[in-house]
């Protein structure tokens, strides 16, 4: 499957800036790009140099089981421009079916570099989501982390995703300059939205970022490398917010494999490399 950064019309917002063509993987049904850290980053940075917009997912376990179930989520992914691996479990259950899919890029591990790089090529950015209380920690610490960062703004993750409120934050991110968007929403909300509003945002970059700002600011502690670099991630986010996570990591981590499995010993054809 080909894939990467194309030229469309003004109509067709969706596209990306780069001509890279990235390799690609079908997963039960979702397109997931064999990239590295190098080709995220570059990507971001043709995105930012030509203009032409580049909506950028990820995909771990319980983005997989969402895809699997809601059939508009699973389109949405498969016609973002980049989606690269943000999870353990699906570089494990890509290897049981045979399939290769690059480097897990766990947000923790790569944004000091986009961030770096932004204060560089004085790159703006805007941060969307989460509660106010985080959105204020993030950007104290983001800014004591990389002081000539330039911040343009930052906006909670608690408003209506359509209609007029919808509109105002669409026109706040616009009117701040930013050049990347990060939109730090649950799963599918952010992806819904960011599609959405893909011809009315002005931002050319714009990365679906889950709960990375509660990361990034403390608000929820990151497990031991022992653990984030062995797989067992889960696990300590488990033990920190049992009542919010046991669903989907007791009950989501085994299904997600199973119908990996399944697939795997040609039950039906949906997990094939392309």
């Amino acid at each position: 499957m080909q894939s990467g950064c194309g030229k469309h019309s003004a109509a067709e917002r969706s596209s990306v800036a780069s001509k890279k063509i990235f390799p690609s993987i079908d997963l039960l049904g979702v397109r997931i790009h064999v990239v590295y850290r190098r080709d995220l980053l570059a990507t971001i940075a043709q995105s930012i140099e030509s203009g032409r917009p580049c909506n950028i997912g990820n995909v771990n376990t319980h983005a997989m089981n969402l895809a699997f179930d809601n059939s508009e989520f699973r389109d949405i992914l498969n016609a973002f421009d980049l989606v690269f691996v943000d999870g353990f479990g699906v570089k494990l259950a890509a290897k049981l079916a045979g399939l290769r899919v690059g480097e897990r890029l766990t947000y923790m591990d790569w944004t000091d570099d986009l961030f770096r790089l932004c204060a560089e090529r004085r790159w703006p950015i805007f941060v969307l989501g989460d509660t106010e209380e985080v959105g204020q920690e993030f950007q104290r610490k983001l800014l004591h982390n990389h002081p000539d960062c330039p911040f343009a703004g930052r906006h909670h993750g608690f408003f209506e995703k359509t209609g007029q409120e919808s509109e105002g934050v669409v026109r706040t991110i616009n009117r701040s300059g930013a050049l990347v968007l990060l939109a730090g929403m649950s799963m599918p909300v952010q992806e819904n939205w960011i599609w959405a509003n893909r011809e009315v945002l002005a931002p050319p970059v714009r990365l679906t970022s889950g709960a990375f700002f509660s990361y990034y600011s403390g608000f929820i502690p990151r497990g031991p490398k022992w653990m984030t670099q062995h797989g067992l991630e889960w696990l300590h986010r488990l033990a920190v917010q049992p009542r919010a996570m046991w669903r989907r990591y007791l009950l989501g981590n085994p299904l997600f494999l199973t119908r990996v499995l399944v697939n795997r010993f040609g039950i039906n054809g949906n997990a094939r490399g392309r």
